[in-house]
């Protein structure tokens, strides 16, 4: 399947938010993740502060893996 997208692209910021949200984030309905008016980002950063520090953890993880492949290949 797809690659988780990394944080640190602008390219890929809101992607990455919208998954993080969804995996991370308690939700029922995709309303319950963001309103309408609100982008992705803003709404990882209004929910960043409420995510357990193991999800936290988790997302540095896999920001971290991005980090070392881009080293092993350089």
């Amino acid at each position: 399947g797809p690659s988780i997208p990394r944080r640190d692209r602008d390219a890929d910021r809101e992607r990455y938010c919208r998954l993080m949200l969804i995996l991370f984030h308690p939700w029922r309905d995709p309303r319950d993740l963001k309103s309408p008016a609100e982008t992705w980002e803003d709404a990882f950063s209004r929910c960043r502060n409420h995510f357990s520090p193991q999800a936290l953890s988790v997302m540095d993880n896999l920001q971290l893996l991005h980090e070392c492949r881009d080293s092993r290949n350089d």
